[in-house]
C-alpha cells in the first residue's frame, strides 16, 4: 500500500486559489518607466538671498540698499552694501566688485575692505554682481521601455515572411522615400531650434549690458551721496569689467580725473569684449594690481600684463606681488591703504 501524499493548495500552481501568477499577468502590473523631472537650481539667488537675512539677523539691515540699473531695455533691482566712513576726515567713496561665485560681503577680501576703509576715511559700497550665462542642461530622452515576451513574439510573426494576399493587403506610403527623409530631417530641426537658447553673442551682450549697467549704478549712487573722488577695487573676474568702465568715462569726459582702480588678482573673462590688456592700454589712470597667492592667473599673463603698461609709458600703474600672502590677508588691506593715501587721496576735481 503506497502512503498518502498531501499537497497543499498554495504549492500546487494549477489550484484554484494559488497565488502564482503567469509572465503576462506580471507583465501587465507593472507600472510604465516615469521620466523624473529636471529642476534647474538657483546658487546665485540663494547665495544673496542668505546674505540679506544674514545681515538683518545681525542687525545690520541699515547697510542693505535698493539699486535699479537700466541695462539691455529693461530695470534692474539689485542690492547694495552701504557704509560711511568712520575717522572724520572723508576721502572719498570705494566701490567694491566681488568675484564671481561670490557675494557683496564675502568673507576673502570683500568684507574685510568694505569695513576696513571706513576707518580710513573711505565711504564704501559694495554691490551685487550678475552671474554669468550657464549652458542649458541638455533634453533628457524618455528611456525605452524593454519589450515583453508576448511582444517579442508578435514581432516575431510579424516579421515572419508574408503570403503573397497578405503583401497585397499593405497599403504603401503615399509619400516618396525622400520626402519622408525631409519630413523626419525637419522635425528633428524643429525640436533643436526649440530647445537652444541665445547664441553665444548674445549671452555675451547681454551679460556685458547687465555688468556695465550695475556698476554705472553703484558709482551714481556713490555721487549721490557727495562721493565725487571714487576708487574701483575689483576681485578676479570683475576686473576686466571695473577696467571697461573707467576706460568708457575717460573717452566719454575726454579724463578721468577723480578716479583710481585697484585690481586684486586679476582675471580675464572669456565673456569680455575686449581683452584687459587692451583696456589697460588706454587708461591714463592710477593703477594698482596686487597679486596674491590665490591668483588664478599664470605668472607669464601678469609678465605680459606689466610688459604691455610699460611699452606704454604708464607710470601711474604698479603690480605688486604677494606670493607669501592671501587675498583676505591683513597685508592687502594695509597696500591698499598705503596706496589710496598716496595715490588717491584728496584729490579735487576741476
Amino acid at each position: 500500500m503506497l502512503p498518502f501524499t498531501y499537497v497543499h493548495a498554495e504549492d500546487d500552481p494549477s489550484a484554484p486559489g494559488s497565488t502564482e501568477t503567469s509572465d503576462d499577468a506580471e507583465q501587465t502590473e507593472t507600472p510604465a518607466p516615469v521620466t523624473p523631472m529636471r529642476a534647474t537650481p538657483y546658487p546665485a539667488s540663494e547665495r544673496h538671498q542668505s546674505l540679506i537675512e544674514h545681515m538683518t539677523l545681525f542687525q545690520r539691515a541699515e547697510e542693505v540698499i535698493t539699486l535699479i540699473a537700466d541695462g539691455n531695455g529693461a530695470a534692474d533691482s539689485f542690492y547694495g552694501l552701504f557704509l560711511r566712513e568712520r575717522s572724520g576726515n572723508p576721502q572719498g567713496g570705494a566701490l567694491i566688485l566681488h568675484d564671481l561665485g561670490q557675494h557683496a560681503h564675502w568673507p576673502e577680501l570683500v568684507a574685510p575692505l568694505r569695513e576696513g576703509l571706513t576707518e580710513s576715511g573711505w565711504t564704501t559700497l559694495a554691490i551685487e554682481l550678475p552671474s554669468p550665462p550657464v549652458d542649458r542642461l541638455p533634453v533628457r530622452q524618455p528611456q525605452q521601455e524593454v519589450p515583453s515576451s508576448a511582444e517579442t513574439e508578435d514581432n516575431d510573426q510579424a516579421d515572419a515572411p508574408q503570403s503573397p494576399s497578405e503583401e497585397s493587403q499593405e497599403e504603401p506610403s503615399n509619400a516618396p522615400l525622400d520626402d519622408r527623409e525631409e519630413q523626419e530631417t525637419n522635425e528633428v530641426a524643429g525640436t533643436t531650434e526649440e530647445t537652444t537658447g541665445p547664441s553665444v553673442e548674445e549671452q555675451r551682450q547681454m551679460y556685458t549690458g547687465s555688468m556695465t549697467a550695475r556698476i554705472n549704478s553703484g558709482l551714481s549712487y556713490l555721487a549721490s551721496r557727495g562721493q565725487l573722488n571714487n576708487v574701483i577695487i575689483a576681485h578676479g573676474d570683475a576686473a576686466v569689467w571695473a577696467a571697461g568702465i573707467v576706460q568708457t568715462r575717460q573717452r566719454e569726459t575726454e579724463n578721468a580725473n577723480g578716479m583710481v582702480l585697484i585690481m586684486v588678482d586679476a582675471r580675464e573673462h572669456p565673456l569680455s569684449p575686449l581683452r584687459l590688456n587692451q583696456i589697460l592700454d588706454t587708461l591714463e589712470i592710477p593703477v594698482l594690481d596686487i597679486l596674491t597667492a590665490d591668483a588664478r592667473s599664470t605668472e607669464w599673463q601678469d609678465q605680459q600684463r606689466l610688459g604691455a603698461m610699460k611699452r606704454k609709458h604708464r607710470s601711474g600703474y604698479q603690480q605688486i606681488r604677494l606670493s607669501s600672502a592671501s587675498a583676505d590677508s591683513v597685508t592687502v588691506l594695509r597696500r591698499i591703504r598705503g596706496w589710496l593715501k598716496t595715490n588717491a587721496a584728496g584729490t579735487e576735481l576741476p
